[in-house]
């Protein structure tokens, strides 16, 4: 028995398919520039500063899950609030020193994974330089790259191993222990207390504003009822005073008073005007 279809043949292993060199080096040719021109790890300002990193970092954070995006615009909504009570206060001490913690945890992991990847990548361009695809991404992506690493002098894999080593010991060191102290924090009885009065604050928090919202809406509509009361009052008013305008008589509808009240007028002003015989009442419509 045989086979028709050829035998699919497995990739090598590739720096390339690395989940940390994806984030901060493909495709991406400021970061290959910089470790080409340096030698050196990425400024962990930038790495901090970038979203997709951050969120790769905090998915393998130790202990319960906290979600951060939301606990920060949280407290800071809650602040007047809890400001007003000690226990409220107690409770933004406690989440003050809990984003405090795992702040020193992700610049501790950050340093480590990026230290990581410049110790691999270097061993793999300039010292065991076995990883095709990997150089034939980078000459892709950075202009010159294939010249710069063609006439990189370097040490061997012993020797740079032995310069690493220390730091490379130091920053796991760092973040396990930086690690430990915010798992320690995460799992302790106070915690989950103090969440359960956090989730408290935020909806007693939450009917206050939904109190205040249906005040303020009620003003709303009554100072628009106020308003719409006072146009049509104007409106009557101005409609009542429109026959009484000079010249109108006879034009607008009016009431029999008010026709009377004209013509007598008329026939006063005629007077002291003109000096001819007073006019019947009667004709003075027509």
């Amino acid at each position: 028995m045989s086979f028709s279809l050829p035998v699919r043949v497995a990739a090598p292993r590739t720096l390339c398919l690395d989940p940390i060199f994806s984030l901060l080096y493909e495709d991406n040719e400021a970061s290959l520039t910089h470790f080409l021109k340096n030698q050196a790890p990425l400024p962990i300002k930038g790495i901090i500063n970038n979203p997709t990193v951050m969120d790769y970092l905090l998915s393998r954070e130790a202990g319960p899950k906290v979600e951060y995006k939301n606990l920060r615009p949280a407290l800071a909504a809650l602040r007047p609030f809890l400001s007003r009570s000690a226990n409220g206060k107690t409770l933004l001490a406690f989440y003050r020193k809990l984003l405090q913690l795992q702040g020193r945890w992700v610049i501790a992991a950050a340093e480590m994974v990026t230290f990581d990847m410049y110790t691999k990548l270097y061993q793999a361009l300039f010292i065991d330089r076995n990883d095709q695809r990997l150089l034939d991404h980078i000459v892709k992506v950075v202009p010159n790259a294939a010249q710069i690493i063609a006439t990189k002098t370097t040490c061997t894999a012993e020797q740079f191993a032995l310069m690493v080593q220390d730091e490379k010991e130091r920053l796991a060191k760092d973040t396990r222990a930086a690690a430990e102290k915010l798992f320690d924090y995460k799992v302790t009885n106070e915690f989950f207390q103090q969440h359960g009065k956090l989730l408290a604050s935020i909806e007693i928090c939450e009917k206050q504003f939904k109190a205040a919202r249906a005040r303020l809406n009620r003003r709303r509509q009554e100072a628009m009822d106020r308003r719409a009361a006072g146009l049509v009052t104007a409106y009557e008013r101005n409609i009542a005073t429109l026959p009484r305008q000079m010249g109108m008589a006879g034009m607008t509808p009016s009431t029999a008073e008010m026709e009377q009240s004209v013509i007598e007028w008329a026939q006063k002003a005629g007077r002291m005007c003109f000096n001819t015989p007073d006019i019947p009442a009667a004709t003075t419509n027509n």
